[in-house]
């Protein structure tokens, strides 16, 4: 069912129940308009005491079902119980001078430029590493040796954080569930260079190539034949950066909604086809969120996309809906299909350009009973997605190295997007 295996399936359903992990599945139900499109919903029980128990719920997305939404439901649900901060979570408090054993590199940390830290309205404060902060343990992927990482990188929802924690923006990427550990590694390493990916291209206002897709697979044909009949424009461009993951950039231009002019996704896949597929399916639904009646409601994710919605900003999406050479999206080398070789050529190619890529196992009790493994995948050396105006990471050099590695030009800090980051 939509990729999934019987072990997965039977996984993540044993997950659900008025005490488990996922307290209720709200059944898939078609998205208006678009009948073979499905969308669900997984709410996670929230133990005492864990932080921001609101952003604690799953959803998914299938054209395969409506069976298949709710297993993706159930697995992102999984994913943010696995980044849950739980009473007697074995944790150390220190500086690394005073732990025994490597410590993640935290000189690669991404680092806020004077400015926004001066703006009086940055979310994060620089790393003092003269001042105690929670660690775990983790592995480094490439060396296989423990790691210790700061507790707030790898538990998104760490609980009572202290002031010199937050030098690190909290948010759930690279964090993944499955039933094969491989591939759970594999997923969560992805989006973090998925994340890096889309933060590059807005910031730096990279001019990616545009892909087309000829023939068009039958996700991508339903949900673009869709798009036309409501006369909304998808384009898609390769966001792939020198970690050679697959990553699809996707804008979809819709000229008489007034308020979503533009929006746009971002995607990882094994190839640029799988990466678009997931990028529109994305798209597609979220548009309805534009929509809805009280902008107040909105959370943080939303707002900057919202924001860039409205037509009067429809001209900051210029420098990619210009000119722009179009590329066969096959031309684009993939990743192997076994999890394993595709996790050895993204770590290799992470490693030959000196980035440390740590894994932290997040697997509960629950989970693993359930024959599932949850991890979280941290590295610092790429640059963070942020939903944050004035907290951008603007100091990273990640940022002005990347796009010169990918033959385009770089920009210095005072000639980077203005805009409020629209990603979805």
């Amino acid at each position: 069912m939509d990729g999934f295996s019987a072990e997965l399936t039977a996984g993540l359903r044993a997950l659900v129940s008025p005490y488990g992990v996922v307290s209720e599945v709200l059944p898939g139900t078609p998205v208006p308009g678009l009948d073979g499109l499905f969308l669900a919903s997984a709410k996670v029980n929230a133990a005492p005491g864990v932080a921001r128990p609101g952003e604690f719920r799953g959803t998914g997305r299938s054209l395969a079902g409506p069976g298949a939404a709710e297993l993706i439901a159930l697995a992102e649900a999984a994913e943010r119980y696995a980044g849950a901060d739980f009473p007697g979570t074995p944790e150390v408090w220190a500086t690394p001078a005073q732990l025994d054993g490597v410590v993640l590199d935290m000189t690669a940390l991404p680092r806020c430029s004077e400015r926004e830290y001066a703006s009086g309205r940055c979310p994060v404060v620089p790393y003092r590493p003269d001042t105690p902060v929670r660690w775990l343990r983790g592995v480094d992927m490439a060396s296989r040796e423990s790691v210790w990482v700061p507790a707030v990188m790898a538990r998104h929802g760490v609980r009572r954080l202290a002031p010199a924690e937050r030098f690190w923006n909290r948010i759930s990427t690279g964090y993944a569930v499955h039933s094969d550990p491989a591939e759970a590694l594999l997923r969560g390493l992805c989006e973090v260079c998925e994340r890096d990916a889309a933060a590059l291209t807005w910031l730096q206002m990279l001019p990616l190539p545009r892909i087309e897709f000829a023939p068009r697979t039958p996700v991508l044909g339903t949900l673009l034949e869709h798009g036309e009949r409501h006369f909304v424009d998808t384009r898609f461009y390769d966001a792939t950066t020198d970690t050679g993951v697959p990553t699809v950039y996707c804008v979809q231009i819709a000229e008489h909604d007034d308020a979503c002019r533009r929006s746009v996704s971002c995607a990882a896949g094994r190839d640029l086809t799988e990466a678009a597929e997931k990028a529109l399916l994305e798209a597609v639904p979220a548009r309805a969120l534009f929509h809805r009646a009280d902008p107040d409601t909105y959370a943080l994710v939303m707002a900057g996309a919202q924001f860039m919605g409205r037509a009067e900003q429809r001209h900051a999406f210029d420098f990619l809906l210009g000119q722009s050479p179009v590329h066969r999206a096959e031309d684009r080398p993939g990743l192997p299909r076994d999890p394993v070789a595709a996790l050895a050529r993204i770590i290799g190619a992470l490693s030959e350009r000196g980035m440390q890529a740590v894994a932290v196992d997040r697997t509960t009790r629950e989970l693993a009973a359930a024959g599932l493994t949850a991890v979280c995948v941290v590295v610092p050396a790429l640059q963070p997605l942020t939903f944050h105006r004035y907290g951008q990471y603007r100091a990273h050099p990640r940022l002005y190295a990347a796009p010169v590695a990918m033959g385009c030009p770089s920009r210095p800090e005072e000639e980077l997007n203005p805009w409020p980051q629209p990603f979805l």
